[in-house]
């Protein structure tokens, strides 16, 4: 089993204890009749899991029969040497230790006894949850399980390790899922995250995402008081809100102020359980440019590069110090009702470079966004590390919100774990402990970087090739060498091409993508995927053709690109025909293979395959033509009757 974590010797090393023999249970499973939701859930599952596992048993009781076996779950009945080892850890921090014929598994907060009882299913059980859904699932049948001696406790390198996706994906608020059709079931909602949950993600209870268009609505408030809007170009800007973009707030109105106190007050007020909620902005640009906001900033400007989701450069004023202190005012007002909770905002776009005059106050989360994924590059890890370093001066509390998969490149095989590991042991040396990502849900395609983000938030340090020789191993089975060397041959492509940017947002970016996939590289990972097959049996056959599927998606892209290139080269636009002096036909072979790829998502979306709603947004930019072909054709005049 991976080690990873914090260790603390609690006694001497105990002796093993048998818990299954020859198919039948040996001991017994104790939690205390007033335990928690969450230890009642622990023990359930490990009982389920020890089933399926060995096909014995074990009883779950409220005390333990004498002379019986037992595994403790849960603080309440830990002994008091277990109990002062958690004292001493820090939330979601727990304990597992053996002694004699019993074996205690406990934790603190919500989610720390489970953590202990996943662990010990990891050790002793050898189980695995390597992706979500059944077949992820990774549990040996065995008829005699003994647990070895164990005597440790681990606590997380960070607080708050929240993969679930950002934005769009989650949450019942969200209005551009809903207008755009792009959500996914509440039940694969609940998979995703009950695997966050079994690999260690979770920690603070933080609400995040873009949160201006829920906190005023510009529909609802916008006719009444235009003035909580921003002044854009001389007219306050609250029409035209898509849910996500634009209609940002003029921070300086006292009643905006005012209007966010009481929508975080009211939250908190309605789910206690929250630590945080998020005040951020909406998304893109367009910020206020009344005279009351822009003395508030310093004068600099800088030069963005391309918006992740819109297609522009700019050079832009840059605007932190009036956003931190819009933050800071709100989470002042919070302090005095709501003692102990946080509001979160993110460093980006206009407010990405660190304020230079306003101190973050400690009941901010400030997320600053990066892309780890581009830290081949020497000057854009620069960039970023002298950046955070500068907020992490003015932050007490500061986090990190990581593009995990994102529109403007979504779900291309893109696997980075030497990178994960280099961010995390800087933010680590930094004293950030608040980690957020902006992630998806395709396993089947990026699926070693959610494995080892899980285990290295934990402990930055710890055997990053264990991990994911660990990840194949249990995953592949017979199969594991042919499926290491396909994982390897995209770290290494991605490392030799040191972050060249890759988008697909539009036309002009077939080049980047053609040049990052080329034919040899996508014709040899098939072949590790084809030998994988032959090798594979059982379950680890039905693994690999998992990945196969993700890798499937990645070919079709590939193929449309290859197959539209030559005709966008020759300056062909959707809805036009082929330009002049070309066949016709191979152009519209190409529109079918974008067709067949846009019916492959489609089977796709409940899967973990790949990231349903990151790729159909992606459809909404013009690097896939098919958007733009169906208005063209729509706008075309009709034959008349």
């Amino acid at each position: 089993m991976l080690a990873f974590g914090l260790f603390l010797a609690l006694s001497s090393l105990p002796a093993a204890v048998t818990l299954v023999e020859d198919g039948e249970s040996r001991a017994e499973v104790i939690v205390a009749a007033n335990a928690t939701v969450e230890e009642k859930s622990a023990a359930d599952e490990l009982v389920r899991t020890l089933k399926r596992s060995t096909g014995a048993d074990l009883a779950i009781r409220p005390e333990r029969t004498r002379g019986q076996p037992a595994i403790v779950i849960g603080r309440s009945l830990a002994p008091e040497a277990v109990q002062r080892a958690l004292a001493r850890l820090a939330a979601d921090g727990y304990a597992m230790e053996a002694s004699g014929d019993t074996i205690v598994l406990a934790g603190n907060g919500r989610d720390g006894t489970r953590f202990a009882v996943y662990e010990f299913l990891e050790r002793v059980a050898g189980v695995r949850w390597l992706w979500p859904g059944e077949v992820g699932e990774v549990v040996p049948r065995v008829t005699t399980l003994v647990a070895a001696g164990m005597s440790l406790t681990r606590e997380p390198a960070f607080v708050w390790r929240w993969l679930g996706p950002g934005g769009s994906l989650w949450g019942p608020h969200d209005k551009w899922t809903k207008e755009r059709e792009l959500g996914i079931s509440t039940a694969h909602q609940a998979a995703m995250k009950l695997w966050e949950r079994r690999n260690r993600f979770g920690g603070a209870n933080i609400q995040g995402g873009h949160a201006w268009g829920d906190i005023l609505s510009p529909m609802v408030w916008g006719p009444k008081h235009p003035e909580y809007f921003a002044l854009v170009n001389g007219k306050r800007d609250w029409e035209n809100f898509n849910g996500k973009h634009r209609c940002q707030f003029c921070t300086t109105n006292p009643d905006v102020v005012r209007k966010t106190i009481e929508y975080c007050q009211t939250h908190f007020d309605a789910n206690p359980e929250l630590d945080g909620i998020s005040i951020a902005a909406n998304d893109g640009r367009s910020f206020c440019e009344c005279e009351n906001c822009t003395r508030l900033d310093t004068g600099k400007y800088s030069v963005e590069g391309v918006d992740p989701e819109q297609l522009r450069s700019a050079r832009t004023r840059i605007i932190t110090d009036r956003m931190v202190i819009f933050a800071n005012q709100v989470a002042e007002g919070v302090a005095r009702t709501h003692p102990g909770k946080r509001v979160l905002f993110y460093g980006y776009g206009q407010f990405h470079e660190p304020p230079e005059r306003t101190k973050v106050r400690e009941n901010v989360v400030m997320a600053y966004t990066v892309n780890c994924a581009g830290f081949w590059n020497e000057s854009a890890r620069r960039k970023a590390f002298e950046e955070l370093a500068g907020w992490a001066r003015m932050t007490p509390t500061l986090a990190v919100y990581e593009y995990q998969t994102q529109t403007n490149f979504p779900d291309m095989v893109r696997l980075v774990p030497d990178l994960i590991q280099l961010e995390l042991k800087e933010l680590q040396r930094l004293g950030i402990r608040h980690y957020h990502t902006q992630a998806g849900n395709g396993f089947a395609v990026n699926g070693l970087n959610f494995y080892v983000l899980g285990r290295l938030l934990w402990d930055p340090s710890a055997d990053l090739k264990a991990i994911q020789d660990d990840y194949v191993q249990k995953a592949f089975g017979p199969a594991a060498p042919a499926m290491a060397r396909y994982h390897d041959r995209f770290i290494a492509s991605w490392r030799e091409q040191k972050s060249s940017p890759v988008r697909m947002l539009a036309f002009d970016n077939y080049e980047e993508v053609l040049r990052a996939y080329p034919r040899d590289l996508l014709a040899a990972g098939r072949r590790d995927l084809d030998e994988a097959m032959r090798l594979a049996t059982g379950d680890d056959r039905r693994r690999v053709a998992f990945v196969s599927d993700g890798f499937k998606f990645v070919e079709k892209t590939m193929a449309a690109t290859e197959a539209t290139y030559p005709f966008v080269k020759a300056g062909w636009k959707p809805g036009s025909a082929a330009p002049a002096g070309t066949d016709p036909r191979p152009l519209e072979r190409a529109l079918d293979l974008w067709r067949e790829r846009d019916a492959y998502v489609e089977e796709h979306r409940e899967d973990f395959v790949l990231s349903y709603l990151w790729v159909r947004a992606n459809g909404e930019n013009s690097f896939n033509p098919l958007k733009r072909l169906r208005a063209a054709e729509s706008a075309a005049p009709k034959p008349a009757r």
